[in-house]
């Protein structure tokens, strides 16, 4: 197990606390608690990408960072009309 692998797996780990202040925080919480998971989520692809040696694999990464914020911003906007 090298370094990018220790380190992936601790940010991995990191996301459960996430999903716990998502299940049962409310909805603003939840929110913001995915955009966090979601940042960690993609640190963690790059780092499994650099991990195995497979530089194409940081494409998913950067795919995922992209549709993360663009979902973050449809449910803020979802949440707006319910405020």
């Amino acid at each position: 197990m090298n370094q990018w692998l220790l380190v992936a797996s601790v940010l991995a780990a990191c996301i459960v606390p996430c999903a716990c202040v998502g299940l049962f925080a409310g909805r603003l919480s939840a929110l913001a608690a995915m955009e966090v998971a979601s940042s960690l989520c993609t640190a963690a692809l790059m780092l499994l990408s650099e991990a195995f040696r497979r530089q194409p694999f940081i494409d998913l990464a950067v795919v995922f960072a992209v549709m993360s914020v663009i979902g973050g911003v449809i449910f803020a906007r979802m949440l707006e009309r319910e405020l």
